[in-house]
């Protein structure tokens, strides 16, 4: 295998190329879909319904992005691998087994790849034998200033939304939430500020408290879906939800498109859900020692990243990364082999080869061995860097005894610090732009309230300019009507906000 670089090739099913205008020569996004052997050409224009675009008309013109589709039938009859999104140790072992026995794999490195990693970052769970190391507890005068500079913003009768470190001043936590943006960006990755009292606020305050806490750490907030959610509530909703989230092991993941993925724990839920995070310069140190032809396959620019029925409806790019001497993770399991509770694969984009999908479970395998798990409380602001650590839980239940008001809910952003982040290479630069800087993609802010029966009711805030506020909270798909009422139509989009692993493939 030919040395790997860090940009995205071409394969003959379609193509989106990138010209050098916005970011660099030769620098092309495959894209494209095949159908396969027991479904025809998938139909487009008048006799089906038209996808949504994935790239908006400004970001094609300013990445100079062209998309083709060619409906080739070349791979129609390729074997995948038989992978799902809940990992399968049996299937696993079975897959390397039959990999090593096969023979002929590479044994060095990509061109140019380090051998290890050193610095803060590579570490391991035992490392860390307390949660004081990572955890900055909020003093009373700490709780006094956020107060402060909550009455201090409604002053100036902003939105929200426009929450930053000049209106939302701290002078004195500040010196804590700076040390914790030098964790995440330069540091072991990770940190958890501890104490914020949620229950002291409204529901909108409690969201611009938050959104003032996190500008010291990164200031741009993105759109975490394609109907431009900037706040993802994780929620359990509907009883294929409530059972998945309950029974399944949730796969290491990075968030697709953020620097940093943080949340705030409004309520815990009854038991289980511990967020646990692994350094992925661990585990790049650990099959760079063992396993590199695994690294080539990560860093192959050949993994189709499913848009869910939009057009294109899938694009091709590594997983793995080498930039500016920093190794880069990013990818979503739901996005690369689907998710049947939340999102299935698309019908007739390619799967995974048989090496992919060892290379996919070696992330969450070795990950698990050097995993830390902590417990979270109420309160609690956690902040992850996107790009050198992976993420999961382990599955939870709500108490169906408890009130609605505690039951598991976690609000999560994703963040983008301009300053701090690490340099990108062209796609993760593309992804970026796409998410935090296409103003053609509106943005749109909303509460969510779940009623006995699993119902999310929306109720959107801060909304764009010609936009008019809604008073009362909205059943996806259905009129206006007030918590508690009749459901009268199928949710809109299941989707949106409904568990973790419904939103981290936008």
């Amino acid at each position: 295998m030919a040395s790997v670089p860090s940009v995205l090739g071409l394969t003959p099913l379609g193509a989106a190329i990138i010209r050098p205008t916005a970011i660099g020569a030769g620098l092309p996004v495959n894209t494209g879909i095949s159908p396969p052997a027991n479904q025809g050409p998938v139909q487009k224009g008048p006799a089906a319904h038209e996808p949504a675009q994935y790239y908006s008309p400004r970001i094609r013109e300013k990445f100079d992005v062209q998309i083709t589709t060619n409906l080739s039938t070349s791979v129609e009859n390729t074997k995948y691998a038989d992978i799902s999104y809940a990992f399968d140790e049996r299937a696993y072992a079975k897959r390397t087994q039959a990999r090593l026995q096969a023979g002929g794999l590479l044994t060095t490195l990509p061109h140019g790849w380090p051998k290890v990693l050193r610095g803060p970052l590579v570490w391991t769970g035992s490392d860390f034998p307390d949660q004081s190391v990572f955890c900055y507890d909020l003093t009373d005068q700490d709780k006094e200033e956020i107060t402060a500079a909550l009455a201090h913003f409604k002053t100036l009768e902003k939105d929200g939304k426009d929450a930053n470190r000049e209106s939302f001043p701290l002078p004195g936590l500040q010196k804590k939430l700076l040390r914790i943006r030098d964790d995440v960006y330069q540091g072991r990755g990770f940190a958890t500020l501890r104490g914020l009292d949620v229950h002291a606020f409204s529901d909108v305050d409690l969201l611009t408290v938050y959104l003032g806490l996190s500008s010291y750490v990164a200031e741009v907030r993105g759109k975490q879906n394609h109907k431009g959610s900037m706040l993802i509530h994780v929620v359990n909703t509907t009883e294929a939800i409530r059972t998945e989230n309950a029974t399944v092991e949730m796969p290491f993941h990075t968030d697709l498109v953020c620097d940093v993925v943080s949340t705030l724990t409004k309520s815990c839920g009854g038991s289980g859900g511990s967020a646990i995070v692994a350094s992925a310069w661990t585990v790049y140190n650990e099959l760079a020692a063992t396993r590199p032809d695994l690294i080539h396959v990560l860093a192959e620019p050949n993994w189709p990243f499913d848009t869910f029925m939009r057009d294109p409806p899938f694009y091709n790019r590594a997983l793995l990364y080498l930039q500016d001497g920093k190794v880069i993770t990013n990818f979503s399991r739901r996005c690369l082999v689907g998710h049947a509770a939340t999102g299935p694969r698309t019908p007739g984009i390619p799967g995974l080869t048989e090496a992919q999908a060892e290379a996919l479970d070696a992330l969450h395998a070795i990950g698990r061995r050097h995993e830390l798990r902590t417990a979270m409380r109420a309160g609690d602001v956690r902040f992850v860097n996107n790009m050198g650590l992976m993420h999961r839980r382990n599955p939870y239940q709500d108490d169906e005894e408890m009130g609605l008001d505690q039951r598991r809910h976690l609000l999560r952003l994703w963040l983008h610090n301009p300053e701090s982040c690490w340099a990108m290479p062209a796609p993760l630069r593309l992804a970026w732009e796409r998410i935090f800087r296409d103003p053609e993609r509106d943005g749109r802010w909303d509460l969510v309230r779940v009623d006995e029966e699993g119902r999310m009711w929306d109720k959107p805030v801060w909304k764009e300019v010609g936009h008019e506020e809604e008073d009362s909270y909205r059943v996806r798909g259905s009129v206006t009507m007030p918590p508690g009422g009749i459901r009268t139509a199928a949710d809109e989009d299941s989707t949106s906000t409904t568990s973790t692993t419904s939103t981290a493939c936008d």
